[in-house]
């Protein structure tokens, strides 16, 4: 294929398009800043260092209740464990520094404090490993198995590390707390469990908690906790305006607790509880509240079981009910999804039904559609399409150049202008060419494609339709075919009607004037040659006269169609000096059109026999059957090739079947060379016609 006709498409497929990327404004910016400032090693090195310190103050702040550096709650062990689970094992340098800082400022030796921050950073570590690696834990904590598992793993697992590493140490550098190692140990596992239970959910969910934007729910965390402080003053405070004390009232704060879990989840149960913690020590620091009023020990174990459970209680309600409302959420998702889906799947099959429609239009009229993405070089062509082109199913190769070879190497070029033009102007285009079958077989395809343009008037893609044409094209091929033998026939008969004229009607025209001539010149032998003379001029008259019955037959008007075809038959016979042998067995008034067509099959045929047969004896058998009209010609002469006369250059048998197949009858032509010809027609005519009889 010639470099000239190469289409340009690989042009436009190397173009490229360079777009700004559009920046996201200051509010992205300020986020990726904070995001970034957030999540630095050293902001959250930073954070819980000072958070540690800070929780470790407060838990030593309550000396009326600690017996030498032992409490009844340790809050910054809280800190110590929210540290890990948020930030990662990583962070455990923070964690050991400000252990080790409460420690070295306390009333220990330095080896202790050493001792004690050990201790304190491993028990985190181990707590933080055990629930995410265990438990698989959850730090939303909208789960009750991770409450529980907080409660369990987190606060009373991991604080039996401490305890036990903590108090040896104590003891080992000679610091005694309380009555006993036991109940050393007993404080301390008491006071880091509480610590967790009281720090640690509010850690892990605050920030989400710190979203509320709505005014009701603010108000209301306002009003729950006025009412919750004043309660807790009431009951731990002992305020001499009642003159009873509440002691036995204790758990009437656990309602408040419930509440906060119930509208604002863990973190509300768990400041809640922080809030209840906070005034309960102090109290009981000051001598106050019912658990003043015994022993250091007893006061703080008691102190740690009721923190204990109201931190449980509210964890687990908060959690339990966050569950429930996930659950119900997944659920109402779910059923959406399922709705969407259901709507989804019920779209698809009416686009698969609407699809399988026009790929049924498409298979009947024989069309086929493609999609070409420009940029990608992509080409998709429906299954109707290669098989219109010639090609299995997925037998287009989905490039340009598979396409090029298809086409017809004379109609390339032009392809290539068209399509050109259409890249250039984006305007729909139509065209016509040829293809060439792998079988070689060549055919017509009609196209029509637009090609979309970008807003900068890049071509983006060309969609189109195909249509195979062949059948028209073939159809538009035998019309002209056909009024190409029309013609040649017109003059043909005009040649032969000339030639008749003139070399016999004119010649013989000419001879009776000649005689004339001498008759004037000879008036004895008038008598004589008059009667020679009549006779030429009848037979003038006769030939005259038959002649023009080749071309408009009166006889078929006036004494009907069977009379009609039986009286040229006999005159036919006589100029041709042959036999016609003429049967007819037809009951019904003939219609004119359906006899008429019966009577230029009859000449054809009898001619083409007095022309080329042979033969001196004809049959011609006209009769009716079933509302049929059947004519049988046959001669048993010299016979032909019926499929050679058909695509031959003569009009004769052609002229016959299109006669008859416009009055949706049939020709059956039957010959061979040296056997003879049998030509049978059939024509159809309604019951309408059969309302009259005659005898044939």
């Amino acid at each position: 294929m010639a470099s000239s006709q190469s289409l340009n498409w690989s042009n436009i497929l190397e173009r490229r398009l360079f777009k700004k990327a559009s920046s996201g404004g200051k509010a992205s910016d300020a986020r990726f800043a904070w995001s970034t400032f957030r999540d630095s090693y050293l902001v959250q090195f930073t954070v819980f260092l000072v958070g540690y310190c800070i929780a470790g103050k407060l838990g030593q702040a309550t000396t009326n209740i600690r017996s030498s550096n032992l409490g009844p709650v340790w809050p910054a062990y809280g800190i110590a464990l929210a540290a890990f689970l948020v930030c990662g094992y990583r962070v455990w340098p923070a964690v050991a520094l400000g252990a080790f800082l409460i420690a070295f400022f306390s009333p220990v030796t330095h080896l202790a404090a050493l001792g004690q921050a050990a201790g304190a950073t491993v028990a985190a570590f181990s707590g933080a490993f055990l629930l995410q690696r265990v438990a698989k834990f959850d730090k939303s904590l909208s789960r009750l198995r991770d409450a529980l598992a907080l409660v369990v793993l987190g606060a009373l697992g991991s604080a039996l590390v401490s305890a036990s590493v903590g108090t040896s140490v104590l003891y080992t550098t000679q610091v005694h707390a309380y009555s006993g190692l036991g109940s050393a140990w007993l404080i301390y596992w008491l006071g880091d469990a509480t610590g967790v239970l009281l720090v640690t959910p509010v850690a892990l969910t605050l920030p989400r908690f710190l979203r509320i934007r709505d005014r009701a729910r603010i108000t209301e965390l306002a009003v729950l906790f006025v009412l919750l402080t004043a309660a807790c003053f009431l009951i731990f405070g002992d305020p001499g305006v009642i003159p009873v004390r509440l002691h036995v009232l204790a758990f009437a704060v656990l309602p408040f607790v419930m509440w906060a879990a119930v509208r604002f989840g863990v973190t509300g149960a768990g400041l809640s509880v922080f809030l209840v913690a906070t005034i309960a020590t102090v109290e009981t620091a000051l001598g106050s509240g019912p658990f003043a009023a015994s022993t250091p020990f007893t006061n703080a174990v008691l102190l740690d079981a009721f923190f204990a459970v109201l931190s449980v209680t509210g964890i687990t309600l908060a959690s339990v009910i966050a569950e429930r409302e996930q659950a119900q959420s997944e659920r109402e998702q779910s059923l959406r999804e399922q709705g969407a889906l259901e709507a989804r799947l019920e779209a698809q099959e009416v686009v698969r039904a609407s699809e399988e429609r026009l790929r049924l239009a498409q298979h009947a009229a024989r069309m086929g559609t493609f999609e070409w993405n420009i940029r990608t070089g992509v080409n998709i062509w429906t299954p109707e399409l290669e098989t219109m082109y010639g090609l299995p199913v997925g037998g287009f190769g989905g490039t340009q150049r598979a396409f090029e070879n298809l086409i017809h190497r004379d109609d390339l070029a032009a392809v290539v202008e068209t399509v050109n033009s259409a890249f250039k102007t984006g305007e729909p285009t139509n065209a016509e060419w040829r293809v060439v079958w792998r079988d070689g077989s060549v055919h017509w395809i009609v196209g029509r494609w637009q090609v979309f343009m970008d807003a900068s008037g890049e071509p983006l893609r060309m969609v189109g339709v195909n249509m195979d044409v062949t059948d028209r094209r073939l159809a538009e091929e035998a019309v002209a075919g056909m009024r190409e033998k029309l013609i040649k026939a017109q003059e043909q008969e005009r040649t032969r009607i000339g030639r008749e004229l003139h070399d016999d009607i004119n010649q013989r025209l000419a001879m009776l004037a000649l005689e004339l001539e001498q008759l004037q010149a000879n008036p004895s032998e008038v008598q004589i040659r008059l009667q020679e003379l009549r006779r030429q001029t009848i037979e003038l008259s006769d030939d005259v006269q038959a002649l023009s019955h080749e071309f408009h037959s009166a006889k078929l008007e006036y004494l009907g169609i069977v009379p009609g075809i039986k009286s040229w038959c006999k005159e036919f016979g006589e100029r041709q000096a042959m036999e016609i042998d003429f049967k007819s067995v037809v009951s019904s008034v003939v219609p004119f059109d359906v006899g008429i067509c019966l009577f230029r099959v009859l000449q054809e045929s009898l001619h083409n026999a007095a022309n080329h047969s042979a033969v001196k004896r004809i049959e011609v058998q006209l009769r009716e059957v079933s509302n049929e009209i059947h004519l049988i010609v046959t001669d048993l002469g010299r016979g032909f090739d019926v499929e050679a006369a058909i695509q031959g250059q003569g009009l004769g048998l052609t002229s016959m079947q299109e006669r008859v197949r416009l009055l949706n009858g049939s020709v059956d032509i039957q010959s061979k060379p040296m056997v003879g010809t049998t030509i049978h027609v059939r024509v159809p005519f309604g019951s309408e016609h059969l309302t009259q009889r005659v005898a044939g």
